[in-house]
């Protein structure tokens, strides 16, 4: 379940990452005002509201995402988390997203607001928005889509928009492997 930390250490670790996963579906574009955006997707046989609390409980959370975080769910509060077995909470090395939005069980919006050293690009991140949704197909199965907006020009928004349009798609197949995994 600690997959998803080693997952994403090794991106940042590895520079180019390998194309997605084949059950992720992407799209790439530019927005109207000039600005790139990706979009992630893939179906996960799970019901939303189990997605949607992966990502806005702390347990939840670490279950499949790193055994070091911490979520607290509400406008302006933030997940912390650190990619690194050994970290702590607190430290000025982890990730941090502030939630900006949400729709129960349907959709989250993050703004990063502290990201480490090794990650590239990583100047312009706070400058981006991030999205996830969750469209319930049928009672256990969602399609759970990632969105990254705002990667404006220069090598900052370069780097960073490569990093995450590949990375994010790893990240939804690890939590697609995680969530339809049975509990042993």
């Amino acid at each position: 379940m600690r997959l998803a930390a080693f997952t994403l250490a090794a991106l940042i670790a590895a520079g180019p990452v390998l194309a997605a996963p084949p059950q992720v579906r992407q799209v790439k574009g530019v927005a109207g005002d000039g600005t790139r955006y990706y979009e992630d997707s893939i179906v996960i046989d799970a019901p939303a509201h189990g997605l949607w609390t992966a990502f806005t409980d702390t347990g939840a959370y670490r279950k499949w995402a790193t055994p070091v975080a911490a979520v607290d769910f509400r406008i302006g509060g933030v997940i912390e988390a650190s990619y690194d077995p050994k970290g702590h909470l607190g430290d000025p090395q982890n990730i941090k997203n502030a939630f900006v939005a949400y729709i129960p069980d349907r959709l989250l919006v993050f703004r990063n607001v502290q990201a480490p050293d090794g990650l590239p690009g990583r100047n312009a991140y706070p400058k981006t928005i991030k999205t996830l949704e969750f469209e319930a197909l049928g009672p256990t199965q969602t399609r759970v889509t990632v969105s990254g907006v705002g990667f404006g020009a220069g090598d900052d928004f370069d780097q960073l928009y490569a990093f995450f349009s590949r990375g994010d798609a790893g990240m939804l197949a690890t939590l697609k492997a995680v969530m339809e995994t049975p509990p042993k």
